[in-house]
């Protein structure tokens, strides 16, 4: 999906903002989870969800343009099977198509810490590996953390990871890998454990940590293709494998419902001409 449309997509036409390329594999996933691949073929119903998602994130990009993305990428897919797959897609999944992305909750946590990191309580949850005391922490301090947290989060989009937790506590599990993963010495370590104490204070606090350390476990695991994660470790030879075989399984099953059907037209037309003679 990346390469089809977003930032990164081949085609200069379909060079979305990342949400677009965020709503439309949240859409495709979506649909998925209760539709089979032995009836849908998964590659159209791909175009058809960014073409769906550039519609629904006030981004509109013409049907044309997806055609030929899919030509640069080697796999074409026609308008009329995009078109078409638009329906079955929109049918697939109810009509929902309200999806929310990791990518504001990383914004607002990062500014939220900014400010908070200022106070009495805040300073103490800043520590620099250098040894430096009295330097206090200022925003580009944060920005390597961010930006880290952010291209993480890159990662989760095209995973099974949104379908299973809420973007807020992804966002904060990427803001707290991506602390981890620091090795400057000359940035701030923020404690996001006690920033979380903090900050959500109460009866929420416990389930909370537990969601961002469960989380935090699996987004260590994207970069080895784990949880669906169709940026790293992806074999292209065995996809074309798959598609071929499902291709041929969904054409042998419309060949038996024709069958099927002239079988029973044969079998009326039959049965009207012996009554007639009767």
């Amino acid at each position: 999906l990346p390469s089809l449309i977003g930032p990164l997509a081949q085609n200069p036409y379909l060079r979305r903002d990342v949400k677009i390329t965020a709503t439309a594999a949240l859409l495709f996933r979506r649909f998925f989870l209760s539709n089979s691949v032995m009836l849908h073929d998964p590659k159209a119903i791909m175009v058809a969800a960014a073409f769906l998602a550039a519609k629904v994130e006030d981004a509109m990009t013409e049907v044309r343009h997806l055609e030929e993305g899919t030509k640069m990428m080697n796999s074409p897919v026609s308008q009329t099977e995009i078109l078409q797959s638009e329906f079955a897609l929109l049918e697939g999944i109810h009509c929902d198509l309200l999806c929310f992305h990791p990518y504001k909750a990383v914004l607002a946590f990062t500014e939220d810490l900014r400010t908070y990191i200022k106070s009495d309580k805040g300073r103490s949850l800043a520590k620099f590996p250098n040894g430096e005391t009295n330097r206090l922490v200022v925003g580009k301090d944060l920005k390597p953390m961010h930006d880290g947290a952010r291209q993480m989060v890159d990662d989760v989009i095209v995973s099974d990871i949104p379908l299973m937790y809420s973007p807020g506590h992804v966002g904060l599990a990427a803001l707290m890998v991506a602390n981890d993963q620091l090795t400057d010495p000359a940035i701030p370590r923020i404690d996001l454990l006690g920033y979380i104490e903090y900050r959500f204070d109460g009866k929420d606090y416990n389930y909370i940590k537990q969601q961002v350390t469960e989380i935090s476990d699996l987004l260590k695991g994207l970069k080895q293709g784990k949880y669906g994660c169709g940026n790293h470790n992806v074999d292209l030879a065995k996809l074309k494998v798959v598609h071929k075989k499902l291709k041929k399984s969904r054409s042998g099953d419309k060949k038996k419902k024709k069958r099927k059907a002239a079988t029973g037209a044969g079998e009326g037309s039959g049965e009207s001409k012996r009554s007639k003679e009767e």
